[in-house]
């Protein structure tokens, strides 16, 4: 499956496993989401999209986009690195389609939502994507794209949000057939990098609900998008403090 279905079908099994356990206690501290909790009834902005000006600079290649990614330091305590099964199990990519998998998207253009960078604007020189898992059905996601050139940035963050801005509502199913609904709206978060935008996403399946706050800078030529999911958003403040390193470990310099 390419990427935008593998996050999509990762948000879909997210909720199913809240499902599985809402009626259970993991005896846990107070201080974290052990159980599910039905969707709050929340008031999403409507997304007006901004421009990117004066972005220029030297396309970073993958490499240096690995070694400027967030690493567990970064990040709360208790989380651990997801391992790619492809790029590092050495597993063989999975297929394309399957008989199995039931998940869909209406209107099929938001399954573009929250997928990498680089999956919704094809033509990047290089892309990476790093997932982090957490407790409590919590997950932290960064992926990043370099394109040739200021103006390819620009039009990259600007088609970003232009989606963003027509999938305010939209509806699916998971991989196992599921029903799943969405709501896309803006968030506040203070701009870092050359420029940035701020959505919430809120996953609602049965009742239950996982919250995504995702944070896109511009830096150079680079875009970087980092998202923080679980049952409740997370706090601004830690998602504004990784948003920021993430941003100033791009401003790599170039020869």
């Amino acid at each position: 499956m390419d990427a935008v279905m593998a996050r999509r079908i990762a948000l879909g099994l997210a909720v199913t496993a809240v499902l599985v356990v809402s009626g259970c206690s993991s005896g846990a501290s107070g201080d974290s989401a052990t159980t599910a909790s039905p969707a709050p009834e929340v008031s999403l902005v409507p997304i007006t999209p901004i421009e990117a000006t004066n972005l220029g600079g030297t396309p970073l290649d993958k490499e240096t986009l690995q070694r400027t990614a967030l690493t567990l330091i970064d990040l709360p305590a208790d989380f651990d690195i997801a391992a790619d099964p492809v790029e590092d199990l050495g597993l063989a990519p999975a297929p394309s389609t399957s008989d199995s998998d039931k998940s869909t998207t209406d209107p099929a253009a938001c399954a573009a939502v929250l997928a990498p960078i680089a999956t919704q604007i094809p033509g990047s020189t290089a892309s990476i994507t790093k997932m982090f898992t957490g407790p409590d059905f919590t997950s932290i996601d960064q992926d990043s794209a370099s394109f040739a050139d200021g103006a390819a940035a620009a039009t990259a963050f600007r088609t970003m949000q232009e989606t963003l801005a027509s999938c305010a509502e939209y509806s699916g199913t998971d991989a196992d057939g599921t029903t799943v609904s969405y709501r896309v709206g803006a968030r506040h978060q203070p701009s870092v990098g050359d420029a940035s935008f701020s959505y919430r996403i809120i996953t609602t399946s049965e009742g239950f609900t996982l919250v995504a706050d995702v944070v896109v800078a511009a830096v150079g030529t680079t875009l970087t998008q980092l998202s923080a999911t679980a049952p409740t958003p997370i706090a601004p403040d830690v998602l504004g403090s990784m948003a920021v390193t993430a941003a100033q470990r791009l401003n790599v310099p170039t020869p």
